[in-house]
């Protein structure tokens, strides 16, 4: 008998105690206590996948935009292309990238031109303090019979400050040497920059196409919002894009609501069911449960826990993404005191029912332990002939 008979025929009962009684409780739907068969199973949902498979993943060390897919499902010979991505970007990128190094080396030309037009200025100028200096060395003369103290001073001045002249002529053809080294290590720097996004791009531009590392059939991932590649979507590098399965073992990935999830935990039986094929039944057992729950549709607040049910290896032919329903078991049928869920109350952290005492109903304390979607099991607290309200009586005492 189903959970969903069972608790419509107590609720047949609750309607029958009423009806039969002139108390002021004939409105309040009662449940009687007895020892019922108890098991715990919890529905699930998800599809078939390989538990082995060749990862298909995007190239390159940038994002690409998918122009081309070939069909999914369909079954592709090694060297056959299964992807192929939009250059259009990558082309003006790589474009963008390589005139920016005909700028740069035009800059860098400049700055080597610059240099050489100081450093032949700065000459010019040497040579003709050299000429002042050897004009000064040949006609100076400091007999005072000849020339005035004045006029000597003024020849002696006259050699000092080309002294001079000369000492910050060659201070600067050093720091005119510094300062367009610097100026062309920098823009070497940014050239390199470019250079290295440059060869990025035309490695890029060399992967547009994917092509399918064996034989098999092609199976396109979903991402983490649950949706598959598409035409048009841009990828990222790394990011796995189909999977070639090993048909030879599959397994299941189904998802357990999270107000569902009681007791699961590796190991566990469970039964699949084949959307497509109703009648077909495969067996597996959990091999792993998620650590925390999470939204698998995009918009929907809704969580869910992802199990990973293994499937031993069968004689039917399973393919990878067909629908599944699945039915989980986490306790097998036992004899136990049950109530319905609705019948717990809680306050301050205690559970209680309310337990019919003559006419009247009481608060009763009582430990609960195991449930599943419609009963809890009652472990102290009540025992088989009790009956309980199954919503809160009027005029409860206690």
């Amino acid at each position: 008998m189903s959970k969903f008979l069972m608790f419509a025929g107590c609720l047949s009962a609750a309607t029958w105690l009423s009806a039969c009684s002139e108390a002021p409780i004939s409105s309040t739907p009662v449940f009687t206590v007895e020892s019922r068969e108890f098991e715990i199973i919890i529905p699930a949902f998800g599809e078939l996948e390989a538990a082995e498979a060749h990862n298909i993943s995007a190239p390159g060390r940038q994002p690409m935009m998918i122009d081309w897919l070939a069909e999914e499902n369909s079954k592709v010979s090694k060297g056959q292309v299964v992807a192929r991505f939009d250059a259009e970007r990558l082309l003006l990128d790589s474009r963008e990238e390589e005139l920016e190094m005909l700028l740069l080396d035009k800059d860098l030309r400049k700055t080597y031109a610059e240099k050489t037009k100081q450093e032949n200025e700065l000459n010019s100028e040497e040579v003709f303090v050299g000429k002042e200096f050897k004009f000064v060395d040949t006609f100076a003369i400091d007999d005072m019979r000849l020339y005035s103290k004045i006029e000597i001073i003024d020849t002696l001045s006259n050699r000092d400050y080309l002294g001079a002249k000369e000492e910050f002529i060659d201070w600067k053809q050093d720091s005119i040497g510094e300062q367009n080294q610097s100026s062309a290590q920098i823009l070497d720097i940014r050239k390199q920059g470019h250079e290295a996004k440059y060869t990025q791009h035309k490695e890029a531009l060399s992967q547009l196409e994917i092509y399918a590392p064996f034989d098999g059939l092609l199976v396109y991932e979903k991402n983490f919002r649950g949706d598959k590649p598409s035409v048009g979507q841009t990828v990222f590098p790394g990011s796995t894009i189909a999977k070639i399965p090993n048909l030879e073992k599959m397994q299941a990935k189904v998802f357990v609501l999270d107000k569902d999830a009681i007791g699961l935990k590796a190991g566990q039986n469970v039964e699949l069911t084949l959307e497509a094929l109703p009648d077909q039944k495969l067996q597996g057992t959990v091999a792993s449960v998620s650590g925390f729950s999470r939204t698998i549709k995009r918009g929907s607040p809704t969580k869910y826990f992802e199990l990973t049910v293994d499937i031993p290896q069968s004689e039917r032919k399973l393919q990878p993404a067909q629908k599944v329903v699945a039915a989980i078991r986490v306790s097998d049928v036992q004899s136990k005191i049950v109530i319905p869920l609705q019948a717990i109350f809680n306050d301050k952290s205690e559970n209680f029912v309310y337990l019919q005492q003559g006419s009247d109903f009481v608060k009763q304390i009582v430990t609960t332990a195991d449930k599943n979607l419609y009963f809890v099991e009652i472990s102290n607290g009540l025992k088989p002939g009790d009956i309980i309200a199954l919503s809160v009586p009027l005029g409860v005492t206690g």
